[in-house]
């Protein structure tokens, strides 16, 4: 019984370590050689079924993307950096008011930093953030002074844009793949345990030794991400007790 192999629910690791666990199987397989193993047939099942599950995997990680989203975070990027670059001249106005003002406006510049160079997620929340707070009263005013209203208002349309671009992406394109890929992980699976069910069948009737040493380092695979899938389990709960404290 020691030498059989370790089980898990390996059906609730992520996508991305899914995949990975079942690309390590495949590589083992392939160096002990699946006709010693007695596998053959069901092994070749198993492989076109592993590539379809990596092809969906590539299709959900692209997913957000695409030309049209970065076109558009190149433009809401190119109005952050126009607004930026009005608000820096008008510190030098030769109007005392309005350099006083663009100094207000400049702290809160200083704040948010580059926006530009954060991740597009991180990006949206600062730009909404920014604009924010510079549309409260006393900041508006100064942005009213300086007739740097527009700015902030194609900002924020751009903004905008880009948001709608990726719920579309979410909505429409992305749930697509992903609806694939929970079929292609259930086709894998039911694969992977097939031939595991089948070499232990095997190693009953045939004896330890032609499997000793692939069972003993398959074990060491399924320890490892038995392990993650555990880590992964510790994170959700801790997370899901912090939601229930607040």
């Amino acid at each position: 019984m020691a030498n059989l192999i370790i089980k898990f629910d390996y059906t609730r690791l992520r996508n991305e370590a899914h995949v990975e666990l079942n690309e390590t199987f495949s590589t083992l397989v392939e160096k002990y050689h699946p006709s010693t193993l007695g596998i053959l047939p069901l092994f070749q099942v198993y492989q076109p079924l592993l590539a379809d599950e990596v092809s969906v995997l590539d299709v959900i990680r692209k997913s957000e993307l695409t030309a049209e989203i970065i076109e558009q975070d190149h433009l809401r990027d190119g109005v952050f950096r126009g607004f930026v670059d009005a608000e820096k001249s008008a510190l030098h106005h030769f109007n005392p008011a309005k350099r006083e003002a663009a100094r207000k406006l400049e702290v809160i510049f200083e704040h948010y930093g580059n926006i530009a160079a954060k991740t597009l997620d991180q990006e949206t929340a600062a730009i909404d953030d920014l604009l924010r707070e510079l549309l409260t009263d006393e900041h508006a005013t100064c942005l009213a002074l300086l007739g740097l209203e527009d700015w902030a208002n194609q900002l924020n349309t751009e903004n905008q844009k880009f948001k709608d671009l990726m719920m579309a992406r979410y909505d429409e394109a992305a749930q697509r793949p992903t609806i694939r890929m929970k079929a292609a992980r259930t086709a894998v699976d039911k694969a992977f345990r097939t031939i595991l069910d089948q070499v232990e069948a095997l190693v009953l009737v045939n004896g330890i030794q032609t499997y000793e040493s692939f069972i003993r380092e398959l074990n060491v695979v399924m320890e490892r991400y038995k392990h993650i899938l555990a880590q992964e389990k510790g994170r959700r709960t801790k997370v899901e007790n912090e939601e229930i404290t607040i």
